[in-house]
């Protein structure tokens, strides 16, 4: 039977699934990101953990491992959705930056660095709703700032994806928010082009962070995916 496999974004929790899960009528099991600053050993440890008939939901970071693991897992994954999502490497100044960023974080805190990462990744008009700006400071409080940094570093690593899209032939959803600094539209679209049986939906009014900001949007978008191709009838 298909299950889906969240694999959460930076510093997010596997919780972070759960208002889209609970829209869904397949199990939805959501992993928590191994430990670790090398992007290629993060891969490692979580390719154990993807069981067969897998339909992975990859967030940010997380949607940078699922590309990495449909390559690596066909047999066991039968379509990809990808949520502001990017199959390019960072340049020079963005792996700087993030080593910027997680100086600083050690040096601020915590709360700094959720006050921080709610304004940046939320869309305008959602950045003073208190539910999600609670949300970022439970799930900075559980990760911690150091494995935040070393995460970091991951990220600042990880190799470029584009040229080996080609390789994932299960079928693939990219969802990005309208409103997305850190993955644009256009950078979602080249994924879903590159693969070989990519959809692009753009998510209308949102940010970065689209399961929080909007849960039921998203998972109309994976039910609707789920239906298309068949996978949550599979046995």
């Amino acid at each position: 039977m298909t299950q889906l496999v969240g694999l959460p974004g930076l510093l997010c929790e596997p919780s972070i699934f759960d208002r889209m899960a609970a829209r869904l009528g397949v199990p939805c099991r959501a992993l928590a990101l191994p430990d670790g600053d090398d992007f290629e050993a993060l891969v490692a440890a979580l390719a154990p953990k993807i069981p067969d008939q897998s339909v992975l939901v990859g967030m940010s970071m997380g949607s940078y491992l699922a590309l990495a693991l449909a390559r690596s897992l066909k047999d066991r994954v039968l379509g990809v959705v990808l949520i502001g999502t990017t199959a390019s490497a960072d340049s020079p100044e963005a792996a700087l930056m993030r080593e910027k960023v997680s100086k600083w974080a050690l040096r601020e805190g915590e709360a700094a660095l959720a006050d921080s990462l709610a304004k940046s990744l939320v869309a305008p008009a959602r950045q003073g709703d208190p539910v999600i700006r609670q949300a970022f400071h439970d799930m900075t409080q559980a990760q911690g700032v150091a494995r935040f940094a070393a995460h970091q570093s991951a990220l600042a690593g990880r190799p470029d994806q584009t040229d080996s899209l080609g390789d994932i032939t299960c079928p693939v959803l990219v969802l990005t928010g309208s409103e997305d600094a850190a993955t644009p539209a256009e950078a979602g679209r080249a994924v879903a082009k590159g693969v070989a049986h990519g959809q692009f939906a753009l998510i209308d009014g949102a940010g970065h962070m689209p399961l929080l900001e909007c849960p039921d949007v998203v998972a109309s978008h994976v039910e609707e995916f789920l239906k298309r191709h068949a996978l949550s009838d599979q046995k």
